[in-house]
């Protein structure tokens, strides 16, 4: 019996060591300032929450923000597609923000990382078995999830858990594209030009939010393809899409053109975060 409880206990050392190397190992691909930020967010940090897909290769962090009054909750995610920095640029930086200005109401949940193994790899995507879609390897193809089906389905699946479990009240997931959507408007011939939208769920909520976004966005750029358009219906199967299928919820992708410098592209999308954050009543 003692020794099987100590071989218990080396075990799950074993296991919580290979969670910790998974989700805490250097990441190349971010620039020093998130990757500073990134080690200082690991599973010591008082914001920690849990692993996500623990005790995989896929292994990523959560964390949490709250405030000392109840309100709204936010999920952000960031990383959903591992060639999209800007996306997990932004949540690694609101990390470092939300922890040295904490909020005073509502609550904030962010992934910064969500599929960790394409952004090592700096593609849109993971491999998946020969003969099965590869959208299957796409987190933002997978929702809401399946518990018994490939890693990003398994991976979607917890995220709608979170937002069962916590009763959010909105989810935010960065997103790039190569082509400015005015761009792609007048040209229809590029492809992906989602560059400078935000895509939104088109429930009430949504809709106010996105509107109030538009307006305050473009006030302060000039005319020209740099500028935020709206679109409304998230792509089935996202998690915007899902947020406002399943729950009824404000569920927006923000979307900023590669074609800018990435700290523009950075900034932009902490701008419309703050935005979607104080309209839903975080403050």
């Amino acid at each position: 019996m003692v020794r099987f409880q100590k071989l218990t206990m080396i075990l799950l050392a074993v296991s919580a060591f290979f969670i910790w190397q998974c989700a805490s190992a250097p990441h190349p691909y971010l620039t020093p300032e998130s990757q500073a930020i990134h080690d200082q967010f690991d599973s010591t940090s008082v914001h920690f929450n849990r692993y996500l897909m623990a005790g995989t290769d896929y292994a990523t962090p959560l964390f949490h923000f709250k405030g000392k009054v109840a309100g709204a909750k936010v999920l952000i995610i960031g990383g959903t597609h591992g060639n999209e920095p800007a996306g997990y640029e932004a949540a690694h930086r609101l990390l470092k923000i939300l922890s040295e200005t904490p909020i005073s109401e509502g609550e904030v949940f962010i992934l910064p990382t969500a599929n960790r193994l394409a952004g090592l790899a700096f593609e849109r995507r993971i491999k998946v078995p020969g003969g099965v879609n590869h959208e299957m390897g796409n987190l933002n193809r997978c929702y809401p999830g399946n518990s018994h089906g490939l890693p990003m389905e398994q991976l979607a699946f917890q995220i709608t858990g979170l937002i069962k479990e916590f009763a959010i009240d909105a989810v935010v997931d960065f997103h790039e594209s190569p082509v400015f959507h005015l761009e792609y408007m007048e040209n229809s011939g590029q492809y992906h030009g989602l560059g400078q939208t935000l895509i939104y769920t088109p429930n009430d909520a949504g809709s106010w939010i996105a509107m109030v976004l538009l307006d305050e966005m473009n006030s302060t750029i000039p005319d020209g393809f740099q500028q935020f358009s709206l679109a409304a219906g998230p792509v089935r199967h996202s998690a915007a899409w899902s947020a406002g299928e399943f729950f009824d919820i404000p569920g927006f992708t923000t979307e900023t053109c590669k074609k800018l410098p990435l700290e523009t592209r950075i900034a932009y999308q902490l701008q419309m975060v703050r935005i979607i954050l104080r309209e839903a009543g975080i403050s």
